[in-house]
């Protein structure tokens, strides 16, 4: 078989993605940790922001998901079993070398969505219910925002002119770096536009930058892009 464009799991999936797979994807040191409001766009079921806190730090996660304990609880547990479905079913281009095996990858996910609903709380100010491209939050208010698993992996589900809406948004938020991973669909595919999106970006005065991350969840995506607010120039 070979590779396809199109995601194997078939639509958008709310992912519990633990600190070691941020580490990884977004070349995160201990110094990036605490040093300043991290945002995580979108959150998902991922206990990223809370674990960060547990070290000291400051983040908030975003995301349309978070809302009524039981229902939030419910569609994780929903995602987990279409997550262990797809693992099952043997799908192609998933980096093993990285994962260990689809058990290992389906046990880090629920410890992570344990950890996850064990801090979430409905109206806590860590977890905030919003989604791109409008963020209530005020312009530079996050020194470093993190984005996976939505710009450039679904690409039937996000157009060419959202990408750059929503990474505008969140540069918008952000006096630091944006940092968006992976720049591919999970079978492995890079988004087909990225470089379009780059030279959108530069048009509104937003520098970016390829980086090779230390994650890879499909052969081909260990990519990260980039993107920081040129201080030579002016906002949109």
């Amino acid at each position: 078989m070979t590779r396809s464009s199109v995601p194997a799991l078939g639509k958008l999936i709310v992912a519990p993605r633990p600190l070691f797979d941020y580490r990884n994807m977004f070349l995160l040191t201990d110094e990036d940790l605490l040093a300043g409001p991290i945002l995580d766009c979108p959150g998902g079921g991922s206990p990223f922001a809370a674990q960060v806190r547990a070290r000291g730090g400051k983040a908030v996660s975003v995301d349309p998901l978070y809302g009524p304990r039981a229902v939030v609880e419910a569609r994780i547990a929903k995602e987990l079993a279409r997550v262990h479905e797809w693992l099952t079913s043997g799908p192609i281009g998933l980096d093993w070398d990285y994962h260990g095996s689809a058990d290992a990858m389906l046990r880090a996910f629920e410890v992570s969505a344990d950890l996850f609903l064990a801090d979430y709380a409905e109206g806590s100010p860590h977890y905030v219910p919003a989604a791109l491209p409008t963020l209530p939050f005020a312009d530079g208010e996050f020194r470093l925002t993190l984005s996976s698993h939505l710009l450039f992996t679904y690409p039937q589900f996000v157009s060419f002119d959202q990408h750059v809406d929503y990474l505008l948004e969140m540069v918008r938020v952000t006096s630091g770096e944006v940092r968006v991973c992976p720049i591919a669909d999970p079978a492995g595919v890079p988004y087909p536009r990225l470089q379009d999106v780059r030279t959108a970006l530069a048009e509104h005065g937003v520098a970016t930058e390829l980086r090779e991350a230390k994650s890879a969840y499909s052969k081909g995506g260990d990519d990260m892009l980039a993107c920081r607010r040129d201080s030579e120039t002016q906002a949109p």
